[in-house]
C-alpha cells in the first residue's frame, strides 16, 4: 500500500469516528509502516477513546527521525478530544524505553489545533531537562540539570515563539563544553505576508556562565534579530548583538536553505574594548596555541563584508591602543591605526606609533607605511628612532600562500638531523633591514649589561619564512667590539612551536680583546681575536651541538695579559689554582706577553671535548707566553660538561672562585 493510500485509508478510519453512535468505547487502528522523505515508523499503533474527552495512545516500535532511531517510543494525551475539524491534548506526555525495557523520565507537552481559523499550539512547562532524553538520546551523557519552557503558537499568518531556560547546568564527558548557573530567553514571532515570513526575535542571557574550551563566558549578552523566511532562504536583514564590557556588533546574513551555507553576510562593530576583547576571546586562543600572555588596552572598531562565497572587504581601527606581551619582548603606546582592505584593489593603511620598547630596547614615536593588495601585505622604509641610533625596515612581505604538506629534506648536510615539512599556514614573510649606529654604552645600559664599547650595526639581507621555517638568505653582518661578526646559514624551524630548532654559521674576525675582557669584567688582555662557531644547532635556545674555536687574530699588535686575566683563564681549565700565581704579584701595570691564545670546544650530547693551540704530554695548551718571564697555560681536564663549564665561565666572570671541574 502506499503512503497516499496508507493515508487515505487513516482519514476514513477517522471520518468514521466522527459517526459513530455514543455507545462506542474506543478505538484501534494498527498501521504496518509508514515512509516518508522526513521520517520513517514501523509497528504504529493508534488508540483513543471515542468519548467528548477521553485518552489517546499512539506507540512506534520503531521511529527514524533526522538520522536518529527511537524503539519503543509512547505517546499518550489525557483530556483528549477530536472530531475532524479540532484536536485537544492539553496533558500530553513522551516516553521511550531503554535497552533493557525500562521507562526513561517522561517528557510532559500540551497540543492543540483548530482547522477553522489554522489554528496551533505546542507547548512545555517547568520541564526538567533530563526529560529531554526520550528524544534527545545523547542527553544523558552532558548530566544537564535545570528546567525548561518552551511555547509555539500558530494563528492564520502570525506566529508566536517563546523559550526560557532556568538554572541550566551541563557538562561534556571530556570536560572541554560546560555551562552552569545559566538563565536565557528567547522571545521572537512572525507574520507570512505574500507567502514570506517576516520575523522578530530577541534573545537575553543575563545570568550564568558558559565554557567552550579554551573560552570562558560569564553572563551579559543581549541579541535583537529582524529577517524574512522563504522556503529557499532564511534573511537576517538586521542584528544587533551586545556583549557586556566588550561593545557591540550588528550584522546581517543571507542563508541559502537549499546549499546550507550563507551566500552573504556582513557586520559591523561599535567602539570595542581591547582589554576585554584580549582577555576573554583572543588571549584563550592564543594561550592554548602556546603562544605568551598579551595585555591590551585602548578600543577598536572591526567591519567585514562576505559576498558570493569571498571576502570582498575588511576594515580594522585603532584608537589610543597599547599593547604588550608577557614576556617584555614588545611593547607598543599610543598606537592609532585605520586599516582598509578590499578584494582585487590595494589599499594604503595610516599606522602610527607614539613609543614603543623591543626587550629592553627603547623605540621612538614612528609611522608605519604599510600597503594591503589582496593578501599580501607590505612595510617598505620604515625609519624608527632606537637610543641614539634607528631600527630600519627596508622590506616586511607577508602573504597567503596555496597550502601543502609535501615534506621536503632541507639539504644534505641536515639529512640526518631534520627534516622540513611544509607549513599547514600556507604563510609566507620576509623581512630586510636591521639596526644602524647605535651606541653600545647606551645599548648597554639599556639591556642591563656591561658596559660596552663603540657602536653596534646589525643588516639583515634578507629573512625569509615559509614552510615553518625562518631562513637567513645571505649574511647578518654585525658591526660590535672594533671588529665584524658574520652569521649566515641560518635557519629557525617551527619559531612559534614548542619545539623550535635554530641552526647557524657564525664567523667573527679581528675583535678586540680589551675591549671584551674590560666590558666581562674579565682581567685584562690585549689583542685581537677571531672565533669560528661552525655547526651550531639549538633546540629551545639551548645548544645540542657546535663546533667552536676562539684563537688570536694574525698581524702585528700589542698581546698581554694582566695576573687577573692569567688566573680567570687558568680556572677554566684546571682544577684548581697553581701555587706559582698566588706568589705574582697582581699590582697595577704588570702583565705577561703571550705569542697565542686559542680554545675549541666541540659540544655532543651535553660534554665539550676541549683543545688548545697546541699538546703537550697530556695536557692541552690554552695559551702560548712569550718574553720574560713567560708563561704558558695548559690545561688537563679535556671533556667537560657544558652546564658545568658554563657556570664556571659566569662565575669566573662574577669574580668568584669556580667549582673544581672533573
Amino acid at each position: 500500500m502506499s503512503l497516499r493510500e496508507r493515508c487515505r485509508a487513516v482519514l476514513s478510519g477517522l471520518t468514521f469516528l466522527v459517526v459513530l453512535p455514543c455507545g462506542a468505547a474506543q478505538v484501534t487502528l494498527s498501521l504496518g509502516s509508514i515512509q516518508h522523505p522526513a521520517f520513517e515508523a514501523e509497528g504504529v499503533t493508534v488508540a483513543f477513546d471515542t468519548a467528548k474527552r477521553g485518552t489517546a495512545d499512539i506507540r512506534f516500535n520503531r521511529l527514524r527521525v533526522a538520522r536518529e532511531e527511537y524503539r519503543g517510543l509512547k505517546i499518550h494525551c489525557a483530556g483528549f478530544f477530536f472530531d475532524g475539524r479540532q484536536l485537544d491534548c492539553p496533558e500530553g506526555t513522551v516516553l521511550r524505553e531503554n535497552a533493557r525495557g525500562r521507562e526513561r523520565p517522561t517528557l510532559p507537552f500540551s497540543f492543540a489545533w483548530r482547522a477553522q481559523d489554522g489554528f496551533l499550539s505546542f507547548s512545555m512547562h517547568d520541564v526538567d531537562a533530563v526529560a529531554f532524553s526520550p528524544l534527545v538520546k545523547r542527553l544523558r551523557g552532558w548530566q544537564p540539570q535545570g528546567t525548561i519552557d518552551f511555547g509555539l503558537t500558530v494563528e492564520g499568518d502570525k506566529a508566536w515563539l517563546g523559550l526560557a531556560l532556568h538554572d541550566l547546568a551541563f557538562a561534556s564527558k571530556e570536560g572541554d563544553v560546560s555551562g552552569k548557573d545559566i538563565l536565557l530567553t528567547l522571545a521572537g514571532n512572525a507574520e507570512r505576508r505574500n507567502g514570506v515570513w517576516q520575523w522578530h526575535a530577541r534573545f537575553d542571557w543575563p545570568q550564568g556562565e558558559l565554557y567552550r574550551a579554551p573560552w570562558r563566558r560569564a553572563a551579559g549578552v543581549t541579541m535583537t534579530a529582524e529577517g524574512s523566511l522563504t522556503p529557499t532562504v532564511l534573511e537576517v536583514s538586521l542584528a544587533q548583538l551586545n556583549v557586556a564590557g566588550t561593545g557591540g556588533v550588528t550584522a546581517s546574513v543571507r542563508w541559502d536553505r537549499v546549499l546550507g551555507e550563507a551566500t552573504d553576510w556582513g557586520f559591523i562593530t561599535d567602539e570595542i574594548d581591547l582589554a576585554s576583547a584580549m582577555r576573554e576571546w583572543l588571549q584563550p586562543w592564543l594561550s592554548s596555541l602556546g603562544f605568551p600572555a598579551w595585555q591590551a588596552a585602548g578600543h577598536a572598531r572591526f567591519s567585514a563584508e562576505w559576498k558570493a562565497g569571498s571576502l570582498h572587504r575588511f576594515y580594522a581601527g585603532l584608537d589610543g591602543a597599547q599593547l604588550a606581551d608577557s614576556t617584555g619582548y614588545v611593547e607598543l603606546s599610543g598606537v592609532n591605526a585605520q586599516v582598509p582592505w578590499e578584494d582585487l584593489t590595494p589599499t594604503d593603511a595610516s599606522i602610527s606609533v607614539a613609543a614603543g620598547r623591543l626587550g629592553d630596547l627603547p623605540l621612538g614615536g614612528f609611522a608605519l607605511p604599510l600597503r594591503l593588495d589582496g593578501r599580501e601585505a607590505t612595510i617598505k622604509g620604515l625609519t624608527a628612532p632606537m637610543l641614539d641610533g634607528k631600527f630600519v625596515i627596508d622590506l616586511l612581505r607577508l602573504a597567503k600562500t596555496k597550502q601543502s604538506e609535501v615534506p621536503v629534506q632541507a639539504n644534505a648536510r641536515d639529512s640526518g638531523r631534520y627534516a622540513e615539512t611544509k607549513s599547514q599556514s600556507g604563510w609566507h614573510a620576509e623581512f630586510e633591514g636591521g639596526i644602524e649606529g647605535v651606541s653600545m654604552p647606551k645599548l648597554s645600559r639599556a639591556l642591563k649589561l656591561p658596559l660596552m664599547a663603540g657602536s653596534l650595526t646589525a643588516r639583515v639581507p634578507r629573512i625569509a619564512y615559509e614552510e615553518n621555517m625562518l631562513r637567513l638568505d645571505g649574511a647578518l653582518s654585525i658591526e660590535v667590539f672594533d671588529g665584524g661578526i658574520i652569521v649566515h646559514q641560518l635557519r629557525l624551524m617551527d619559531p612559534f612551536g614548542k619545539e623550535r630548532r635554530f641552526i647557524a654559521e657564525v664567523t667573527a674576525r679581528n675583535l678586540d680583546l680589551g675591549m671584551l675582557t674590560r666590558t666581562f669584567a674579565f682581567g685584562s688582555i690585549e689583542g685581537r681575536f677571531d672565533v669560528d662557531l661552525h655547526d651550531l644547532e639549538m633546540q629551545n635556545w639551548q645548544p645540542l651541538r657546535f663546533d667552536a674555536r676562539i684563537a688570536s687574530s694574525e698581524g702585528d699588535y700589542p698581546r698581554s695579559l694582566s695576573i687577573g686575566a692569567l688566573k680567570d683563564i687558568t680556572a677554566l681549565g684546571e682544577t684548581g689554582q697553581p701555587k706559582a700565581l698566588e706568589r705574582v704579584p697582581e699590582r697595577s701595570g704588570f702583565s705577561f706577553g703571550y705569542d697565542r691564545i686559542g680554545l675549541s670546544c666541540a659540544l655532543r650530547n651535553g660534554v665539550c671535548l676541549l683543545d688548545g693551540v697546541a699538546r703537550e704530554g697530556d695536557g692541552i695548551v690554552l695559551m702560548r707566553g712569550s718574553g720574560i718571564p713567560s708563561v704558558s697555560i695548559i690545561g688537563y681536564n679535556r671533556r667537560i660538561d657544558w652546564e658545568a663549564l658554563v657556570a664556571r665561565f659566569r662565575e669566573v666572570i662574577a669574580g668568584r672562585p669556580g667549582a673544581v671541574i672533573e
